[in-house]
């Protein structure tokens, strides 16, 4: 059984800024983890009835919810937020849309850095892959980063000396918990868009420490509730996080649930980018699937008795459109 501590805003300082990775080594990890996926295209509508071989039917409740685990400064999380808050602003408190946050538990910190930063091993296939330009450049970085995440400074600490990260350093970890705490802190859950909104076009993985203050404010949040809140239950809050992508097996920002069932479905995407997803009686296409309407489409199925909300049709987002990728 985990067990939770509290910590202690003293203890668990916000230092200067220091990420774990280079930009460099997340093209790295992207190629890891198989994650540049094809960017959508297209402008197509959501489909009528057609027939498809991958269907979404998630259990049905009285109030539909839909779960999105993310990290604070993914690209692609920050994306799924701006997509999904159309959703949320036609829906509000009839549906659950729900935010949760990815951390790693670091058990060996040296086998959690190597599994990290790259293998000098894999230096040639890197270097053939356009990642690096000569195996020495390859080398050398992947070293660099060995000696900073094995440094132990980038870190969110318990009191026990328990480590946990995030993907784009110990800033984004920290603004994870903030984020955590304004939307338990406050039952309109507007201001905490808001707040998103605020810090997704304002901050970053590198200045999130001294810049989230200021745009919880813009949001009109309370900032010494969340400073409380992440003082007195930052640990409980990351292992309660830690224990639901565990449950859920999330291994990316961002993974959906529709009342626990992924959305999309991995069945749901194809190579050729002509994957479909039948969604009650209407068909997403695979270039659809990030998009408003089609989220709306997820959540809607999953009531027993279907609101109103659900025959409004949400706009594509403007500008370019979202990519299918992951962090």
């Amino acid at each position: 059984m985990i067990k939770k501590e509290p910590v202690s805003l003293a203890y668990v300082k916000i230092p200067t800024p220091a990420v774990i990775f280079t930009a460099v080594l997340m093209v790295i990890l992207a190629f890891y983890s198989g994650i540049a996926w094809t960017k959508l295209k297209g402008n197509t509508t959501v489909a009528g009835p057609t027939d498809s071989k991958n269907v979404f039917a998630p259990a049905k409740v009285a109030k539909s919810e839909l779960q999105f685990f993310v990290m604070s400064f993914c690209p692609y999380g920050n994306q799924i937020e701006d997509i999904l808050r159309p959703v949320y602003d036609l829906f509000k408190d009839k549906a659950n849309i729900t935010p949760h946050y990815i951390f790693d538990k670091i058990d060996n910190l040296n086998t959690y850095c190597k599994s990290r930063s790259g293998d000098i091993a894999q230096c040639d296939l890197y270097v053939q892959n356009k990642y690096f330009a000569t195996v020495s450049d390859c080398k050398k970085a992947i070293s660099a980063n060995l000696d900073k995440c094995n440094s132990g400074k980038e870190y969110i600490k318990s009191p026990s000396g328990t480590m946990y990260a995030s993907l784009h350093g110990r800033q984004e970890a920290t603004q994870d918990v903030r984020e955590i705490c304004a939307w338990n802190l406050n039952s309109d859950k507007k201001l905490w868009w808001n707040f998103i909104d605020n810090v997704n076009k304002n901050c970053t993985a590198q200045n999130a420490d001294s810049c989230w203050e200021q745009e919880a404010k813009k949001a009109g949040l309370d900032t010494q509730a969340i400073t409380d809140c992440f003082n007195k239950e930052g640990i409980d809050l990351i292992e309660k996080e830690i224990a639901l992508t565990e449950q859920f097996k999330v291994q990316g920002s961002p993974t959906l649930l529709v009342n626990g069932e992924i959305f999309p479905p991995e069945a749901a995407y194809t190579q050729d980018g002509k994957g479909t997803l039948k969604i009650g009686k209407k068909v997403a296409t695979q270039d659809r699937y990030r998009m408003p309407n089609v989220l709306k489409e997820a959540l809607c199925v999953g009531f027993k008795s279907t609101p109103k909300e659900c025959k409004t049709t949400l706009p594509d987002p403007s500008g370019a459109k979202p990519v299918a990728g992951a962090c």
